[in-house]
């Protein structure tokens, strides 16, 4: 058994406008992410199914082709190989649920996520 402090740093990976720290179990992955106001996921797929609940700040999610809007105490269930990207609209707060992702716990997909004031290109 391990126990996660979410107030420690020193283990949080941290990308442009983007950081997360995991918790980690034999199967499962629980992820606590920062996303500073801009920050963007960019459209990808992936075999496992996520569940997103923001604690605070405003997310917008595209889930194939519907958009949602989520809020302070709203979840949205991502399922598997689903096509789906996101913008922080503010300063936010969540925690994803999945199965177990190393690219998680190694940050090999840091390309993802980035903040558009700091990309001239993805304008």
């Amino acid at each position: 058994m391990k126990q996660y402090d979410w107030n420690r740093t020193d283990k949080r990976i941290m990308t442009d406008g983007y950081s997360r720290e995991v918790a980690v179990g034999e199967n499962l992955m629980l992820a606590h992410v920062k996303l500073e106001e801009g920050a963007i996921t960019v459209s990808h797929s992936h075999a496992h199914e996520e569940i997103i609940y923001v604690v605070y700040g405003k997310w917008q999610v595209k889930l194939g082709e519907e958009e949602y809007l989520l809020e302070a105490n709203q979840s949205l269930v991502v399922p598997p190989n689903v096509e789906h990207s996101s913008v922080a609209l503010s300063e936010t707060l969540a925690v994803v649920a999945t199965n177990y992702r190393p690219e998680w716990r190694d940050n090999s997909d840091f390309l993802l996520h980035y903040n558009t004031d700091n990309h001239l290109w993805a304008v």
